[in-house]
């Protein structure tokens, strides 16, 4: 893993569809990035790293109702629609976007 990967949570909100993914991902459930990545399905964190990369970059995602540096997606695992919301709370490292 990268290194700072402190102050990065990732939460499933909600599923849509029946069945529930193979890492057993659970409405409610909450992950430390840092401490949890291993226990996280691989699908979903290799959508989860674009959307980390570019929160700790400084990009707003407009999702509304959704706190400040955060943003919210889905698991891409066709079987499955887990959807997760990741809120980073760490130092923006470059803030290239708002340059």
């Amino acid at each position: 893993m990268a290194e700072n990967n402190e102050n990065i949570t990732i939460t499933v909100v909600e599923r849509r569809g029946k069945r529930g993914g193979d890492y057993g991902h659970r409405i409610g459930d909450v992950y430390d990035y840092a401490r949890d990545a291993g226990r996280l399905c691989p699908w979903m964190l290799t959508v989860a790293n674009m959307y980390i990369s570019k929160l700790k970059d400084g990009q707003k995602f407009t999702r509304e109702g959704l706190p400040e540096n955060s943003v919210t997606f889905c698991c891409p695992d066709p079987r499955v629609m887990n959807i997760f919301q990741i809120v980073y709370t760490g130092k923006i490292e470059k803030n290239k976007v708002n340059e």
